[in-house]
């Protein structure tokens, strides 16, 4: 996969905007990780220890993001960007809008399966 060509449904974003995903992942993992302490270190009820899914949603978010160098929003939005942050394209063909839009599906799906999974963690805890 080059780091410098959009390609539907594989690759929408380049080096700036990948290094930019990373560091949410990053951010979210730490948030993830002192949020399971704190609800851990307080025995917090079933319930309140749900939320860890949400920064673990966001972390995982980040770094699949970055990991298949593509973005979830730019997807659905007929997007790209191998160029400065911020600086959008626009994908013309409706066959690449269909293929990055199930790309930025899938992305979300995964991020939302590794955030239960992360809440089930915290509840066993």
């Amino acid at each position: 996969m080059e780091d410098n060509k959009y390609i539907p449904g594989v690759c929408n974003i380049g080096r700036e905007e990948i290094n930019q995903r990373k560091l949410v992942g990053m951010i979210g993992l730490v948030i993830t990780i002192v949020t399971l302490f704190l609800l851990t270190f307080f025995n917090a009820s079933f319930g309140l220890k749900l939320i860890v899914i949400i920064p673990a949603v966001l972390s995982s978010m980040g770094f699949l993001q970055a990991r298949a160098h593509f973005c979830v929003f730019y997807g659905w939005a007929s997007l790209f960007n191998f160029d400065s942050l911020g600086k959008k394209n626009k994908v013309e063909k409706d066959e690449y809008v269909l293929l990055d839009r199930k790309k930025s599906l899938r992305i979300v799906l995964y991020s939302l399966l590794i955030g239960f999974i992360t809440g089930i963690v915290a509840i066993i805890i």
